[in-house]
């Protein structure tokens, strides 16, 4: 069965959605859906009118406070809002604003180019398709962490925080078509030629170096006023003979060892060859045999015997084994570089403008910029 166009777009937004779909902005279209009018006001009117507040327009496509508050943020403000002063509060609003509006701001640079450039008829056709997928198989999910059990309290709910469903279904629409435009523009060509990867390599050999590293059991005594050097030097002597005469190393850490793991039968996991601050230690682990004691070591105020369990030698990854992650890292320098690539062109024809911007612009003269925006001239 071969697929009309609009069937086949939706198909892929509802793939690009279906397992990996949050609600972390909202917005609306300018002159469409949930203008502020249309929403039922929220008990608190100061925090509606916030809501209502436009902090940014891409286009024909304005985005509204409301737009940017997630419903985690809008319960964190809830719960630390009380007892603060409210332009505090509304400071708070605007810090979460500001950390995520330019992301929000590419998604609707990307989704404003695809309705440009998608046949308008097309359009509706693709939204039923979303709506159905969100309705089935998002809002369920949604209904059930916001602790209701049907649609209606939901819509309750979210217009208490000054958003609402039509929009968050818009939002999901929006997001999904801007991630299958983005990768239609980008690509996801995965293929690297050989020699690249290879070159890749060679420029970075040092990435793929390793140090020696041991792992080793320590005896261990404390030198001190209370006791003296030869005292801790027979201490540590006899307890090497226990080990050397059969009896377990773990077994005299932890009765009698005053080091650091002694708790632990004197085990110290993997370390890297010049990791340890005691130069001794370190030399002593990488120069003893395997499986034998070490002779008593002296630095500063403690006295120890070592035994290494287990070393491997220095080396560096082969090529055969560092390939996979070359080429992943090569195709995802690629992916980023051709969507800021596409942006860039998207910036540039665009107008952009938000609140953060110059305060004396405005959202009904937006200018085209090529990174931040900045409000129009006067």
């Amino acid at each position: 069965m071969v697929m009309s166009p609009a069937r086949s777009i939706a198909a892929f937004v509802l793939t690009g959605l279906a397992s990996s779909w949050s609600v972390v902005s909202l917005h609306a279209r300018a002159g469409e859906g949930d203008r502020p009018s249309d929403r039922a006001p929220a008990p608190a009117e100061a925090r509606s009118l916030d809501a209502a507040m436009v902090v940014a327009r891409v286009g024909p496509e304005v985005v509204l406070e409301a737009d940017l508050l997630t419903p985690k943020a809008v319960e964190w403000l809830e719960q630390v809002g009380p007892g603060l002063p409210p332009e505090k509060v509304r400071e708070l609003r605007l810090q979460i604003c500001r950390q995520v509006i330019d992301q929000h701001i590419e998604t609707l640079l990307v989704y404003v180019d695809a309705c440009r450039e998608i046949p308008e008829e097309k359009l509706p056709e693709i939204r039923t398709s979303v709506d159905k997928n969100f309705d089935e198989h998002q809002l369920p999910h949604m209904m059930k962490d916001a602790g209701v059990t049907n649609s209606l309290e939901f819509e309750q709910s979210l217009r208490k925080r000054g958003m609402s469903l039509d929009r968050m279904r818009k939002m999901f629409f929006e997001r999904g078509l801007a991630q299958e435009w983005l990768r239609k523009n980008v690509g996801d060509d995965e293929d690297v030629p050989h020699a690249d990867l290879i070159a890749w390599y060679q420029n970075h050999l040092a990435d793929y170096e390793y140090p020696a590293r041991a792992r080793f059991e320590v005896l261990a005594v404390k030198m001190g006023p209370k006791r003296a050097r030869a005292e801790a030097w027979d201490l540590l002597a006899a307890m090497g003979n226990e080990v050397l005469g059969g009896r377990p190393f773990a077994e005299v850490a932890r009765e009698r060892s005053e080091g650091p793991t002694a708790a632990q039968g004197g085990v110290f996991d993997w370390i890297d060859q010049g990791s340890l601050v005691s130069k001794k230690l370190d030399e002593a682990l990488f120069s003893l045999p395997i499986g034998e004691l070490s002779a008593i070591i002296e630095d500063g105020e403690v006295l120890s015997i070592v035994r290494v369990v287990e070393r491997r030698a220095a080396g560096r990854t082969p090529f055969l084994k560092a390939q996979v992650g070359i080429r992943e890292r090569l195709v995802a320098e690629h992916r980023e570089s051709a969507a800021n690539e596409y942006l860039n062109k998207l910036r540039a024809r665009t107008p952009v403008w938000t609140v953060f911007d110059d305060p004396t612009g405005s959202a009904a003269r937006p200018t085209f910029t090529a990174g931040r925006p900045t409000a129009s001239p006067r």
